[in-house]
């Protein structure tokens, strides 16, 4: 974003901006980052249960959706 500032490109009057990991630099940036949040413990549970399904020879799902939250900040607007 401070790249695209140096060039004057307003955020998000010029362009909108989303991150995915809802860090604490997301919260604490200027603009404020929007970003999709996942709970990570629920991640990592689930890529365990995966690998160890993979080791032990048995079932497991090939694809896997993971609930996900849209943190609405300043870096997006409604348009």
């Amino acid at each position: 974003m401070k790249f695209l500032q140096g060039k004057n490109i307003r955020i998000p009057e010029d362009i909108q901006i989303i991150g995915f990991d809802d860090s604490m630099a997301s919260k604490e940036s200027n603009p404020s980052l929007t970003t999709i949040h996942q709970e990570a413990n629920l991640r990592a549970k689930t890529a365990i249960e995966c690998l160890e399904a993979m080791r032990d020879g048995t079932e497991y799902k090939p694809q896997i959706v993971l609930p996900v939250d849209l943190i609405k900040r300043e870096s997006t607007r409604k348009l």
